[in-house]
């Protein structure tokens, strides 16, 4: 009896360790969004967005999950835990409206707690752009300067159209190196962009990010759909937008720990 309660207590520790697989999840979206992971943004983020993220803005299906943007509104939705180092990856297809983004990304801040920096990771698509998805580190520490290292990829290389087909995308991240990846249109697994955290030899390399800017902090994952408000900095990121409804179509979300 005593044994069996000792595994039963050992299994539950490992359960509900922050840092074991208990943090994977996949969610397929079958009739709408699984509440145990995800919650419903209710608010506006100003400049450059143009519309405050609402729930009604979800729209179930069988299986997958449409975000759409109309009428000043948008759609977010926000994990309700904290995951650490891992593989985010998920397959979306998005309309073609300039001035719209579609994503999958990690996001953490301040707001999350007092004195953090804000660190984030991103892939976004943007009919702005054409054919590409947009990749990015940000950083920034609080009362501090925003730095970010982008990079644009063509998706015509791999014999892809996000606005076409379904794009599988993701990106894996450690402690040393962020890797972007997707499945090109022979179901291969492609990298498609790598940074590394810079290695203290005094030189930092294109494609290293300095190591104070590192994303280090456990993270919400989210996947959003909006439009910008035409601002200056809107015109730059995510370009000019005239008006026309828009939506994002993800088909599954997954989260794979270390």
């Amino acid at each position: 009896m005593k044994k069996a309660m000792l595994s039963s207590l050992i299994l539950s520790a490992i359960l509900l360790s922050p840092d074991s697989s208990a943090n994977y999840f996949k969610d397929n979206f079958s009739w709408g969004y699984d509440n145990n992971i995800w919650t419903a943004r209710d608010g506006n983020n100003g400049t450059p967005f143009g519309c405050s993220f609402k729930p009604n803005m979800l729209n179930p299906s069988e299986h997958g999950l449409t975000l759409s943007s109309s009428q000043g509104a948008c759609a977010e939705l926000q994990s309700n835990r904290y995951y650490g180092y891992g593989k985010v990856q998920g397959s979306l297809k998005s309309g073609d409206v300039a001035g719209t983004v579609s994503s999958i990304f990690t996001y953490t801040s301040w707001w999350d707690s007092p004195g953090r920096a804000w660190q984030e990771i991103d892939i976004e698509l943007l009919p702005s752009l054409g054919n590409v998805v947009h990749t990015n580190v940000i950083y920034q520490p609080q009362g501090g300067s925003y730095q970010s290292w982008e990079q644009d990829i063509d998706l015509s290389q791999y014999g892809l159209d996000y606005r076409e087909n379904l794009l599988t995308i993701g990106f894996d991240w450690s402690n040393s190196a962020i890797r972007w990846y997707l499945y090109d249109a022979n179901g291969q697994e492609r990298t498609i962009r790598m940074v590394y955290k810079d290695n203290g030899d005094g030189v930092l390399a294109y494609n290293e990010i300095p190591a104070y800017a590192w994303p280090v902090d456990k993270t919400k994952i989210m996947i959003n759909h909006w439009y910008g408000d035409n601002s200056q900095q809107a015109n730059y990121f995510p370009g000019q937008y005239y008006g026309a409804s828009s939506w994002v179509y993800y088909d599954f979300i997954e989260y794979i720990p270390y």
